[in-house]
């Protein structure tokens, strides 16, 4: 896969926060790829640049062809930004086991977190937990940023835009420079500099330092927004290679002898010698020898005597660096612990050694795979489902999260190669338009939830009776024996019942429809609904209805109502008006009405199953409208079609 290298310290100047001359951006020798980004467009590149599938396809477009530059972000369509170009991946299919595991034990770390927050406001988008939990994991935000994505005034609650001096210091930590950005002496940058917020303001002045930013007219602006056309610059900036005349530079090259200091991403060394301390990117096809072996970045640690030759752009062609293995007695302080997390691939009892396979995905989608030895030394101390396990115990293929100094393993915990799990089928997801394999998701009986790939092997029963992975339904009592990722076999027992009660609510994705239901003794469920099993576009709010069930998912309805209820409207737009109205056009049979709904800022609007905001609706888009009441004109909520 063509990828670029990250170069968050090039020298281009590249603004971000103003329009730039069209010369500073050179034009790609391709059509523009959205119908509202020209190549006439300040951030034509950048757009491109971000939603080219080689380069993780980061921020994309709409179902019409738009970019929608000039949009504003909320934190949380922010949040799966951020997330998908540090390496989140919706389809675990397409990460290493152990990438996958970090997905996993993200969300369970900071679960309990996002759960306490989306219990203080009603408004909190719960299908973004998983990507703000895996920036949690990552350090790109923080826990406190997390709990300002909404806020309230009174009874109200805002779903707050991300603010220039936010999404800089989200952009400094995800490319590993939030160590280097604490180290910085404040002084004039901005006229603005006042408005900076303080615990921001040493991320934008590295980011200026560095050639992320640049300001508008000598102002950074700290708490305005950013646009997508903005933010795509952002990302482009810090994470897109030399550009051709970068490239083009040629000059004189420079030996440089010293230590390793820091290294991150894989992309970039931090060395200090007699000269001082300085970090450099390394360029895509540098050649690094590590202990007389070519190897990858990943094989770089901290400590290690290096000579490196650099370019007229400070960029490391080649590199020379050298490890030895410490005794645990060797190890001091000043040799830092380091976790991972990988598979083993070989084991020498004669030798105490342990190779471990490790798989990281960089920010620009690239998959590096990695083998080292590492030795096992009486201070080691390994586990095994918590329990304490021995060097024995170590087995070919295990998954293991380790920490380790120098060559020496300090702690390593051996990952659960088999076991059984019960509980419920919270969700089935068939394969992605690139083959990856299907996934079952169980929610065990404690509330931990797990992802599962379904193999061609994978041995499937419900109801005793041998059927396929489409014949699972959610809410299925479930007992599944697993190895790693992978799902061995599954008993599955359903449960037909009827229901009787009012329709509350419905919420269309692509995938599935939820209907939200209150029963005759009063409790609220939400059920499933397949696409093709319903026309659920016939169904009113309020309704009274009369379901057939299949565990969670429903099989048929019935209307029990003499009457439709008259505070939904299902039509298409005919316009929007800067009032925040819009014009929707109804068509009952050979009945044509026209309605004027007001839709109020921070209206909840969703499509497939993503938050969008008021300003994102369009002429021509089909949705479905909920009122405050009947025959009000204020929406409730606004669901656009599929």
């Amino acid at each position: 896969m063509k990828t670029k290298t990250l170069n968050p310290l090039k020298t281009l100047p590249l603004a971000i926060l103003l329009i730039l001359a069209l010369s500073h951006l050179p034009l790609l020798a391709q059509s523009p790829t959205f119908r509202d980004v020209p190549i006439s467009h300040f951030a034509f590149e950048a757009v491109n640049w971000v939603s080219n599938p080689e380069n993780g396809a980061f921020m994309v477009g709409d179902a019409a062809n738009n970019f929608n530059p000039t949009r504003n972000l909320n934190k949380f369509e922010a949040a799966q930004i951020y997330a998908m170009a540090a390496g989140y991946r919706h389809s675990a299919a397409t990460l290493s086991p152990a990438e996958q595991d970090i997905l996993t034990r993200s969300f369970e770390t900071w679960r309990p977190l996002l759960d306490d927050i989306a219990a203080e406001f009603t408004t909190w988008n719960r299908t973004v937990d998983r990507e703000i939990s895996y920036l949690l994991y990552r350090g790109i935000i923080t826990p406190d940023e997390a709990k300002s994505f909404v806020s309230r005034t009174g009874t109200n609650e805002t779903r707050e835009l991300l603010t220039r001096e936010e999404a800089v210091a989200w952009m400094v930590r995800l490319v590993g420079q939030a160590p280097h950005a604490q180290a910085v002496q404040f002084h004039t940058l901005f006229r603005d500099d006042a408005q900076i917020s303080p615990q921001y303001r040493h991320y934008v002045y590295h980011a200026r330092e560095i050639g992320i930013i640049h300001g508008s007219g000598g102002y950074m602006n700290p708490v305005a927004h950013f646009t997508r056309a903005e933010m795509a610059t952002v990302f482009y900036n810090a994470l897109s290679g030399p550009t051709p005349e970068q490239a083009a530079v040629t000059g004189s090259h420079s030996t440089i002898t010293g230590t390793i200091s820091n290294v991150f991403l894989d992309t970039h060394v931090t060395i200090t010698s007699a000269a001082g301390t300085e970090t450099f990117p390394i360029a895509q096809n540098a050649v690094l020898m590590i202990d007389n072996v070519q190897r990858t970045a990943s094989f770089l640690r901290e400590n290690m005597n290096v000579t490196v030759l650099v370019d007229a752009n400070r960029q490391i062609i080649s590199l020379v660096a050298r490890e030895q293995a410490q005794s645990s007695s060797q190890q001091t302080a000043a040799t830092p612990a380091v976790l991972d997390e990988g598979f083993v691939t070989a084991v020498s009892s004669a030798f105490n050694t342990v190779t471990i396979r490790t798989q990281r995905v960089r920010i620009t989608g690239q998959v590096i795979d990695d083998e080292r030895v590492f030795y096992h030394t009486p201070n080691t101390v390994i586990t095994n489902g918590g329990l304490a396990a021995k060097f024995e115990d170590i087995q070919i293929g295990d998954i293991v999260f380790f920490s380790y100094s120098g060559a020496n393993i300090n702690t390593l915990e051996i990952m659960e190669r088999e076991r059984t799990l019960t509980g419920v089928l919270a969700d089935v997801r068939p394969p992605d338009n690139q083959g990856a394999a299907p996934v079952v998701v169980i929610e065990e009986n404690d509330g931990s939830l797990y992802e599962f790939r379904v193999l061609s092997v994978t041995e499937i029963t419900r109801d005793e009776n041998a059927v396929n992975w489409s014949d699972l339904r959610i809410g299925d009592r479930v007992t599944a024996d697993v190895e790693h990722d992978r799902l061995a076999r599954v008993s599955a027992n359903g449960e037909r019942t009827l229901v009787n009660g009012r329709l509350n609510e419905i919420r269309i994705t692509e995938r599935n429809t939820e209907i939200s239901v209150t029963r005759d003794d009063g409790t609220t469920f939400n059920y499933i609904v397949r696409p093709g099993v319903y026309d659920v576009y016939s169904l009113r709010i309020g309704m009274s209805l009369r379901i057939q069930l299949d565990s969670r998912e429903v099989i048929s309805v019935q209307n029990q109502s003499n009457e439709q209820a008259q505070n939904v409207v299902l039509g298409f737009i005919q316009a929007v008006r800067a009032d925040n109205t819009i014009v929707v056009v109804e068509n009952q049979g050979t009945t044509t009405r026209t309605h004027t709904i007001a839709v109020p800022t921070g209206t909840p609007v969703t499509r497939s199953g993503v938050t969008m905001s008021t300003s994102e609706l369009r002429v021509n888009m089909n949705v479905y409208i909920v009122t405050t009441a009947e025959g009000s004109n204020i929406a409730r909520s606004v669901t656009v079609l599929p």
